[in-house]
């Protein structure tokens, strides 16, 4: 089995290093330089210099882009996709964009990614949605995927991602401002056992505060482009979204302040 991953950042690196121990993955991403090829080599997959290539014969086709390229992804992949191939969007994105980019690829399967791929890797859980949920769900199982089937409709998995994000997000954007003002007043140690008093279970006096911390820090731009979707998600359901904007412009500011501090 052929399978073509676009976009081979820290998701497509992960499943293209456990999937090429079960198939033929190549991959593509629009960087191409020594380090992304060498990249792709240790992971045991074939590095593509053009999507047609990369398409071409491929059983599976995982979208692994940023929210904000999904829709260039799908709109450039269509154009090569075939009949018995499954497209496999895999991005941050709302409903109605997976919706958007089945019109483009008609063999369209929604898939949420419900946790970091790191630590988990293959491990991260997966919500899939389509027509067919149960015989691609068998066949992401196959290869050693953690996959579950949420329905048939394309964009439920996508809803159950988004509507998540609203609180993780959200509650990741509450400890920014929350330790970045106790740090300036010299009071974390307080704040945090005052929390770990009210929710024991989430490790406030352990490292959970520098996890958020490092997780914006990484990943910061992707989750604003993600909370954004996340807005769109939202406002789709007639309910304001002005709390999952503000937590994209919290992301924004607290990345800039870090480029300053480089």
């Amino acid at each position: 089995m052929k399978i073509a991953i676009i976009g081979f950042g820290e998701a497509g690196h992960m499943f293209g290093q456990h999937l090429s121990q079960h198939a033929d993955v190549h991959a593509y991403d629009f960087i191409k330089n020594d380090e992304m090829k060498s990249k792709a080599i240790a992971a045991g997959v074939t590095f593509q210099d053009t999507l047609s290539d990369l398409i071409a014969g491929a059983e599976l086709v995982l979208s692994l882009v940023t929210a904000d390229q999904a829709s260039a992804a799908a709109r450039q992949a269509a154009v090569y996709l075939r009949p018995g191939q499954y497209y496999l969007e895999m991005n941050s994105v709302a409903p109605v964009t997976k919706q958007d980019n089945a019109k483009l690829c008609p063999v369209l399967v929604d898939i949420a990614i419900m946790a970091p791929v790191y630590p988990l890797k293959a491990a991260v859980p997966l919500l899939l949605s389509h027509a067919d949920g149960d015989g691609v769900s068998k066949t992401l199982l196959d290869l050693g995927l953690n996959v579950r089937c949420v329905g048939t409709q394309i964009g439920r998995a996508a809803a159950i991602k988004m509507c998540r994000s609203v609180m993780i997000k959200g509650m990741e954007a509450l400890t920014l401002e929350c330790f970045q003002t106790a740090a300036f007043y010299g009071v974390e140690d307080e704040i945090k056992s005052s929390l770990h008093g009210s929710f024991p279970g989430m490790g406030w006096e352990q490292d959970r505060v520098d996890y958020w911390f490092e997780r914006v820090g990484t990943h910061g731009v992707r989750r604003a482009e993600e909370m954004r979707e996340v807005a769109k998600t939202v406002k789709a359901a007639n309910v304001k979204s002005e709390m999952s904007k503000t937590v994209a412009d919290t992301f924004d500011i607290f990345m800039s302040k870090q480029d300053e501090n480089v």
